[in-house]
């Protein structure tokens, strides 16, 4: 072998060896590992930023959850919602509920601290063999994920992996772990419309969730990978394969005992409740309304349009997103009990109408041409404190089919219903109800050379009438002549007083006194009430409170209730005495000698037996027909006519007195039981006289009628010149 030396030339000199490369080298990995360790914290500072403010933002964060409508006897009418959720407390969840969704969700919930890290090893490294990235999220990452004020999306990314759990970490020192998986189970959805366990078991079970069996709980467990897919109701099988993993999920973790697994697996799904079961319960008020669907459903509607739109003077502080987001309790002033009553009196009525329509229809052949009659129905209150309280509403037939309200929406001509403001501005300016008025033809000619002739509803001639008797049968001509002696703008006044909001234009003239102005049943219903109240005027009122889920008040009726008197009470008394003779038979005492029998047009309300005053309403062509009455205690209106204007008939079974007034009887008779008898209060300044009450004479006769201080009935009959077209009539 060669002697290393020998490959050294003679006199040369040995050769050096250069370390930069090794140092260069170093620096460079040096350098790049910097990099990527500053890039790396880089990137975990940006994802750190802003945890300390999401956990923030979860202190504040309030989940959804919808509005409850809640009758004045407290029963919930239903509830306005977008995510159908009831918050409930974990003590108000069944344990085998927590069990199950911790066995199929995340068994070790009460070992880790937010996250499984052994598990995050396995799905990365399942994720870089398959290029697939797939959960395995604890219930802590699962809230932070769905809940959207985190700012944690559901991106599949490594980023917002790394965002979720770094939030989940922190999540959990800052909540405990009753405190999350309350959270966590409040928020869940589990298909349709449920959110949150406590809605899920109403949906499905209408029960509460405290009260879920193993079986059942194990069931909604099931639902939390893919709800729609396996909901019971339109899945059983795949809900019942899912309820049976979760259940040996449960067995595994010793969560159940053997016996508890053998019950439950061998329980069917019998306990679900199918829509068919829920629409007949819900018709049959046994159970609690779907999700936006009410009782008194045309109330609810018009306390959801109060609050959407409140009118000028109001003010409430919700929206219509708070009505379906912010849990607010709006407490309404209708009255079950007299909404029933209402909505069963009427639609038995107008069902009965149908009827004897359709059977007259067939008789000619004429069956094709039937549409089902429309009506509607207003209750309010006059009791002391609760004055102008809407107790019952009827909008229609079926709001299903027409949500259109008809009590508060549709604007109606009221026919003979304005008469009593006729009257009471006759009496306000001094006449009595002994005045006289001859009811005879009557012609004018407007404007345009056109002759208006107004008729009575018998197309007869009453002569020389008091204005009571004329009030009683509802005479026309009376009405127009009185609205000429007072102006029209006068008696516009009193109704626009009385609650008449909609506007009466100068045209309307002298027909304003047969009713031509359009209203609303609701309008009427106030202007009767204000006749009810002794000449004192109160806006209706549907809603009395309504409280956020904080408790705080955020609109309080009582404060913009005003009762403001708007006609004299002694007036007012004499109106409503007026029509309580309206509302009840003639009896023979109560006329002279020789003085023939006469029919009030509300005499069918006799049956009531308590004292009450009411007037009948009959449009031309008998289109529309009204009856409006009150007691001291309520005040309500029956409207009843065709959606297109069409005749309901001819003659006089087809008016108010015949068609409105039966159903004012019998809703009244219900709404009073268990009520005292009350007599209308007379006030200061009112005396009585018996009087004739044929022809207004204090001649011996034993009607009482009532006067202002002052006045009083005249003892003879003043003398009229007798037109040709009362010839061959009796004196009257």
């Amino acid at each position: 072998m060669s002697d290393p030396a020998d490959h050294l030339a003679a006199g040369s000199e040995p050769e050096k060896t250069s370390h930069r490369g090794c140092g260069g080298l170093f620096f460079l990995v040096t350098l790049c590992f910097a990099a990527f360790w500053g890039a790396g914290l880089g990137v975990f500072v940006y994802v750190l930023d802003g945890v300390e403010d999401t956990i923030a933002a979860l202190d504040d964060f309030r989940p959804k959850v919808g509005s409850k409508l809640f009758s004045a006897d407290g029963v919930v009418l239903g509830e306005y919602t977008t995510e159908t959720r009831q918050l409930v407390s974990l003590n108000e969840m069944s344990l085998y509920l927590q069990k199950a969704f911790i066995a199929t969700e995340d068994h070790t919930f009460y070992e880790h601290k937010g996250i499984r890290p052994l598990a995050f090893v396995a799905v990365a490294l399942d994720s870089l063999r398959t290029n697939r990235i797939r959960g395995a999220s604890t219930i802590t990452q699962q809230i932070v994920r769905n809940i959207e004020v985190t700012g944690v999306t559901k991106e599949v990314s490594a980023q917002r992996k790394l965002r979720e759990m770094l939030v989940a970490l922190q999540l959990e020192r800052h909540y405990t772990k009753d405190e999350i998986l309350e959270m966590y189970l409040n928020q869940i959805f589990l298909g349709i419309s449920a959110h949150g366990v406590e809605s899920a078991a109403q949906q499905y079970y209408m029960k509460s969730a405290a009260d879920l069996t193993l079986a059942e709980s194990a069931l909604l467990a099931g639902l939390a990978r893919s709800p729609n897919n396996n909901q019971p109701i339109r899945h059983p099988d795949n809900a019942q394969k899912r309820r049976d993993i979760v259940l040996r999920q449960m067995l595994s973790n010793r969560f159940i005992t053997t016996e508890e697994y053998d019950a439950a697996i061998a329980e069917s799904l019998d306990s679900v409740v199918m829509p068919e079961e829920r629409a007949r319960l819900e018709a049959s008020k046994l159970a609690s309304l779907s999700p936006n669907k009410f009782l008194a459903p045309y109330f609810s509607e018009e306390v959801h349009r109060f609050i959407r739109r409140p009118p000028a003077q109001y003010e409430v502080d919700a929206t219509e997103k708070d009505l379906y987001e912010a849990g607010l309790e709006v407490y309404t002033t209708v009255d079950l009990r007299l909404q029933a009553a209402a909505e069963e009196v009427l639609l038995k009525a107008l069902d009965e109408f149908d009827e004897k329509k359709m059977a007259s229809l067939k008789r000619q052949g004429l069956e094709h041409e039937f549409i089902p009659v429309n009506g509607a129905l207003i209750c309010l209150d006059n009791r002391p404190g609760f004055e102008g309280y809407v107790r019952a509403m009827v909008g229609g037939r079926d709001f299903e089919k027409m949500k259109f309200n008809t009590s508060t929406q549709a604007k109606l001509q009221p026919g003979s219903t304005v008469k009593p403001f006729v009257w009471l501005a006759a009496l306000d300016s001094g006449m009595t109800p002994s005045h006289i008025v001859v009811d005879k033809v009557f012609s004018r000619v407007d404007m345009f050379g056109r002759e208006w002739k107004p008729k009575n509803f018998d197309k007869e001639f009453q002569g020389p009438i008091p204005i009571r008797k004329a009030l009683e049968l509802s005479i026309n001509i009376v009405s127009v002549k009185l609205v000429e002696e007072l102006g029209m703008p006068k008696v516009r006044s009193y109704l626009q007083d009385a609650g008449f909001k909609e506007p009466i234009s100068d045209v309307v003239g002298l027909t304003i006194a047969l009713g031509t102005p359009e209203t609303t049943v609701l309008d009427q219903a106030t202007c009767y009430s204000t006749l009810a109240l002794g000449g004192m005027h109160v806006n209706p009122t549907l809603i009395t409170q309504i409280k956020d889920r904080d408790g705080i008040v955020r609109y309080d009726g009582s404060t913009f209730r005003e009762l403001k008197r708007v006609f004299p009470e002694d007036v007012s008394y004499q109106i409503t005495h007026l029509l309580q003779g309206v509302a009840s038979f003639v009896k023979r005492g109560d006329l002279g000698p020789g003085e023939p029998m006469y029919y009030p047009s509300g005499r069918r309300t006799e049956d009531l037996k308590r004292p009450r005053a009411g007037k009948t309403g009959t449009t031309n062509y008998n289109t529309r027909v009204w009856f409006c009455g009150y007691t001291p205690q309520y005040t309500c209106v029956v409207y009843i006519g065709y959606d297109n204007n069409d005749p309901l008939g001819k003659g006089i079974p087809y008016t108010g007195g015949a068609l409105a007034s039966p159903i004012w009887r019998d809703f009244m008779i219900r709404a009073h039981e268990g009520l005292p008898v009350k007599e209308f209060r007379v006030p200061a300044g009112v005396e009585f006289y018996n009087i004739d009450r044929g022809t207004g004479l204090l001649d011996g006769a034993k009607y009482r009628e009532a006067y202002i201080r002052g006045t009083k009935p005249p003892t003879v009959r003043p003398i009229f010149d007798r037109p040709p077209e009362l010839e061959g009539l009796r004196a009257r």
